[in-house]
């Protein structure tokens, strides 16, 4: 039976050929090379919980599969991580301290680093068996909130968030701590989100809109995700189990924005984040944002935002 824990983060950390070793309660590991930078400390806790922070600038663009078993995520992350994340994409993301929260699936993930981005991230993963140690309430809210589409956390949790898991890793401002006071660490972060979810939930049951609002959730992650293709509003209702025409409505209804502007704003936020940063040309860009013509592009580009994606970063 493989360990569910390794699965976690040993196929991940692997790909970029770092070795760990123990250093007290924790696992830690850094290389130099070609394709990153990156260090790594991860803690194994009692068969329930991997924490693991990483610091990677990559060097040069990399596929990167990644596995996982079920399990409930809380984690904090740069930019970059955080645009390959399964969850809907806040409007603006930060440079650091986005924090999300979903449930991980058995299902292998692949994506694509590009040169200068910056991946870092703290997270902790809460394998099934955790659950059996809270109350039945926080145990159902758990299981629910795994099957839930993924969220980035409002700002005022985000920020408590942030603080609580950037202090579990020296990598961040921490220090390695032994296994128990990380462990108490990481079921505070997973409490936290637990209440925050359990909250909105009530807000959403008691205003009729929960199963519109999870809906729409999931049409934005799935668009996040997606983020390099041209999405069709079809393809979008398909993938989802709905109609077109039911789904553009409640969209509509709880957002106040039509789908097709959403996706349209995402891509060109998105596009515009990236080339901010840098390091990449305008056709990379259009490409990641699911433009193959760098003319179609550009004109979408200036109707966002006034300016050609030339200017931007100049």
């Amino acid at each position: 039976m493989r360990d569910q824990l390794d699965e976690l983060y040993r196929p991940q950390i692997e790909q970029y050929g770092i070795t760990l070793e123990e250093t007290g309660d924790a696992l830690a590991g850094a290389i130099s090379d070609d394709r990153s930078r990156a260090c790594v400390v991860v803690y194994r806790l009692e068969g329930l919980c991997a924490v693991t922070s990483h610091r990677i600038e990559v060097r040069r663009e990399m596929e990167f599969h990644e596995r996982s078993v079920p399990g409930l995520c809380v984690c904090t992350l740069s930019a970059d991580s955080l645009a390959l994340c399964p969850v809907a994409q806040p409007r603006r993301a930060a440079g650091a301290g986005n924090v999300a929260v979903f449930g991980h699936v058995d299902e292998p993930q692949q994506c694509k680093l590009r040169a200068g981005q910056v991946h870092d991230a703290v997270s902790v993963t809460f394998l099934p068996a955790w659950f059996s140690r809270l109350e039945e309430r926080e145990r159902r809210s758990a299981w629910e909130l795994i099957e839930e589409p993924g969220s980035a956390c409002d700002e005022d949790l985000a920020h408590m968030l942030d603080r609580c898991l950037r202090a579990l890793t020296p990598l961040f401002g921490g220090r390695l701590l032994d296994g128990a006071s990380v462990l108490r660490g990481a079921e505070g972060a997973a409490r936290a989100a637990i209440a925050w979810f359990e909250e909105r939930s009530r807000a959403e049951r008691a205003a009729g809109t929960r199963e519109q609002a999870r809906l729409v959730r999931a049409a934005e992650r799935l668009v996040a995700m997606r983020m390099d293709e041209m999405l069709t509003l079809d393809e979008l209702a398909r993938a989802l189990l709905t109609s077109r025409t039911r789904l553009c409505a409640v969209f509509r209804q709880e957002t106040g924005e039509s789908l097709g502007a959403y996706i349209r704003r995402s891509k060109m936020e998105r596009a515009r984040q990236l080339l901010e940063r840098g390091g990449l040309s305008v056709s990379e860009v259009a490409r990641g944002v699911g433009y193959p013509r760098v003319s179609s592009f550009t004109v979408a580009f200036e109707r966002a935002f006034g300016v050609p994606p030339s200017a931007i970063g100049e």
